[in-house]
């Protein structure tokens, strides 16, 4: 699976070319997730994440071929114990999965695809209320006072993260990368448009889309990126 291979390659120049943190997960240290969001509310909040009209995003890219070596946590910027107020925020997962089987089985594949990417949707950490807009790739966070005094940080959160993504027998590796800084923030934002056109283009292709190219509303991203009209012209065989 090489669709998103060229997101994830422009994703880590842009983090590789900052400062960060590097953290390796630790299941121990992971910090408690509930079983259903938590709401809290403005006067119980010591922080927000991506909130007050700052910028945020958030993306998810699976590859077959990563160079990640083992599960960790990268953070560009300030840590949770280091905000006060609101801060831009940008939480990317890049994946690492055994074969797909996109050769022989492409609807299979994507379904597995979409299971992953669902995953952002139900990840609990206590005292960190997560709010995600799937139409406009937002995340919002509100970190609890409580939570603070507790010693959540990002490397603990991320934890959590990995340990939920380490459920699914498909996935071999994660990287979480939580980013604070305004200007990597907002140079990622075009990166989920790009994440969501393939996801999108992808569930066309399986609904049975035009096989006429110079017809196709979605060629310039089949165009774009490998792999797409390759599983677009299978579909049709």
């Amino acid at each position: 699976m090489k669709l998103y291979d060229s997101i994830i390659a422009e994703t880590m120049e842009k983090v590789s070319a900052k400062t960060y943190k590097k953290y390796s997960y630790d299941r121990n240290s992971a910090w408690k997730l509930l079983d259903n969001t938590e709401f809290i509310m403005q006067r119980d909040a010591a922080l927000e994440l991506g909130g007050m009209r700052e910028p945020s995003v958030n993306y998810t890219c699976v590859t077959t071929d990563s160079d990640i070596s083992e599960d960790e946590i990268l953070v560009v910027g300030k840590d949770i114990t280091e905000i006060n107020g609101s801060i831009s925020f940008a939480r990317v997962i890049i994946l690492e999965t055994s074969d797909l089987g996109e050769e022989t089985d492409s609807e299979k594949a994507f379904g597995t695809i979409r299971n992953l990417d669902f995953v952002r949707y139900h990840v609990y950490p206590e005292g960190y209320m997560v709010r995600v807009s799937a139409s406009s790739n937002l995340e919002q966070v509100r970190v609890s006072k409580d939570a603070l005094k507790r010693g959540i940080s990002f490397s603990r959160v991320g934890s959590s993260y990995i340990s939920k993504y380490k459920e699914l027998p498909e996935v071999k590796k994660v990287r979480v990368i939580f980013i604070t800084d305004k200007e990597l923030v907002e140079s990622l934002v075009p990166n989920a448009d790009k994440v969501d056109k393939i996801t999108r283009t992808l569930t066309n292709i399986l609904d049975g889309m035009p096989t006429d190219c110079g017809h196709c509303s979605m060629k310039a991203v089949c165009d774009e990126v490998d792999g797409l009209k390759e599983l677009h012209l299978k579909k049709k065989n």
